[in-house]
């Protein structure tokens, strides 16, 4: 069970990173070349996706304040349960793909492109 209205690591003990080396845009966001790390507020109405520009952190030690931007993710429910929490980018093309965050029966996800 995920809490409501509460930031989420989004992933399990350390805080879930990932590094880039072009600058991107995440479902809007303007992240630049660099490791950040994702985080997630799930909410009744929806889920929202943040990234931060700090990494390296514990799970439990996020910090507003290092924000690049939240975005709104699209959340759909998948009839057969994902039992291991996943996250995957998966490509379209050369310059734009699709962040995938899955869980149980929730499947989050984000366009991202190559800026």
């Amino acid at each position: 069970m995920i809490a409501y209205d509460r930031v989420w690591r989004t992933g399990a003990n350390a805080a879930t990173q990932f590094t880039t080396s072009a600058p991107l845009s995440i479902a809007g966001i303007a992240v630049p070349a660099g490791t950040h790390s994702l985080w997630t507020i799930p909410r009744a109405t929806g889920v929202e996706l943040i990234v931060n520009g700090e990494s390296g952190q514990w799970g439990t030690q996020y910090a507003s304040a290092r924000d690049l931007g939240t975005a709104q993710l699209r959340s759909e429910s998948v009839a057969t349960p994902v039992e291991r929490f996943t996250i995957a980018v998966n490509p379209n093309d050369t310059r734009n793909c699709v962040l995938t965050i899955q869980w149980g029966t929730f499947r989050w996800t984000a366009p991202i492109a190559v800026r």
